[in-house]
């Protein structure tokens, strides 16, 4: 490809160049004449993978941290998460969980707090 595309098309005249034209155009291209360049990167996929690692990074760290895994855990529970989606993401049982809601709730009205979390 060159600048503007001048090997395809034909300014002068506003047509495109026929097949048999360009065949006969050939030997007058010049490297000179070329452009290479790299496409852009498609920056949405390396931030999708980035927050993704980030997450689960976070969501191995909540396995050595009791604040942690309940502030992911009040999180999970403002999305309208059930049981077993919570479960699954951090990868504990359900009874890691039930501890969790209860240190949440006795934070809570320790704090003078209502329980609802919604």
């Amino acid at each position: 490809m060159n600048l503007n595309r001048e090997w395809r098309y034909d300014f002068d005249n506003a047509k495109l160049y026929s097949l048999q034209e360009l065949i006969d155009r050939r030997e007058k291209a010049r490297p000179d004449d070329q452009i290479f360049g790299k496409g852009s990167e498609d920056q949405t996929l390396i931030l999708r993978a980035m927050e993704a690692e980030k997450k689960m990074k976070r969501l191995r760290m909540a396995k050595y941290s009791l604040d942690l895994f309940d502030e992911i855990v009040i999180e999970m529970m403002k999305e309208k998460r059930t049981l077993m989606e919570m479960m699954a993401e951090l990868d504990v049982d359900d009874e890691k969980i039930h501890e969790s809601q209860q240190r949440i709730t006795a934070r809570r009205l320790k704090a003078g707090l209502s329980i609802n979390i919604v």
